[in-house]
C-alpha cells in the first residue's frame, strides 16, 4: 500500500508547475524595480541637500522610508521654495503608497490557489492567515507587474528633475523647457500618453 504521505502524480506535476511558475522572478523583480526608484530618490537627496553622492549614500539608506520622504520634501523648499510645489507636494504624496506596497510586496506570504483541476494561480497574501476571510486582500501577478512599471515612472522621473534642474548638465532648451513645464505641474499616475517619459517607451502604464 503506497505510503498516505507521498503525493500523487497529480500533485506532483502541480507543485513542479507552482515552483516554476513566472510568479517568483515577478515577485523579484518588484523589489529589484523599488531599489531603483530608491537609487534615484538618493542621487535627487544628494542634489537637493549639495551632498557629495557617496556621503548622501551613506545616510539616505540608513533612513526609513517615511523619514526619508520627510526630508526630501523640506530640502527640496529649501531649494525651491515654492517654485515648484505642485510637482513636489504630489511626488510626497505619491511616494507613501509605493512604500506601503513595498513593505507588502516583501512581507506577505505566497499562497497557491486552486482555480480548476488543472489550473492555479500563486498570489501573496497578508501573513496573518488566522485571520482571513473574502475581504481579505491580494496580489497577483499583474499587481506586480503594475508595481513594477509605477516604480519605473517615479524612478525615472526623478531622474529627469535632477538633470533637468543640474546646471552642469547638458540639456537641449527645448527639452529643458519641456521638463520645466511638468515640473510646473502636479504628478498625474498613471501618465497620459503625451508624456515623454511614455513617448520614450512606448508603453503606457494601466
Amino acid at each position: 500500500m503506497p505510503d498516505e504521505q507521498t503525493p500523487t502524480p497529480h500533485l506532483e506535476k502541480l507543485f513542479r508547475e507552482v515552483a516554476e511558475d513566472e510568479f517568483w522572478a515577478i515577485r523579484g523583480k518588484t523589489i529589484n524595480g523599488y531599489a531603483d526608484l530608491e537609487q534615484s530618490l538618493c542621487q535627487l537627496f544628494a542634489f537637493l541637500g549639495g551632498i557629495e553622492p557617496v556621503v548622501a549614500g551613506i545616510i539616505f539608506f540608513r533612513i526609513t522610508s517615511h523619514q526619508r520622504n520627510f526630508i526630501l520634501d523640506r530640502l527640496f523648499k529649501k531649494k525651491f521654495g515654492d517654485q515648484y510645489s505642485l510637482f513636489r507636494n504630489s511626488l510626497t504624496a505619491q511616494l507613501k503608497p509605493i512604500d506601503i506596497a513595498r513593505n507588502e510586496i516583501v512581507h506577505w506570504n505566497t499562497e497557491v490557489q486552486i482555480r480548476s483541476a488543472t489550473g492555479f494561480e500563486v498570489v501573496l497574501r497578508p501573513p496573518n492567515f488566522w485571520d482571513m476571510n473574502e475581504n481579505t486582500p491580494q496580489k497577483t501577478k499583474p499587481d506586480l507587474i503594475d508595481f513594477i512599471e509605477k516604480c519605473s515612472f517615479y524612478s525615472r522621473l526623478c531622474n529627469m528633475f535632477y538633470m533637468t534642474m543640474d546646471t552642469s548638465l547638458p540639456m537641449p532648451e527645448a527639452d529643458k523647457k519641456r521638463w520645466l513645464e511638468i515640473f510646473a505641474q502636479r504628478i498625474t499616475y498613471p501618465p497620459p500618453p503625451t508624456h515623454p517619459l511614455i513617448a520614450e517607451t512606448g508603453n503606457a502604464p494601466s
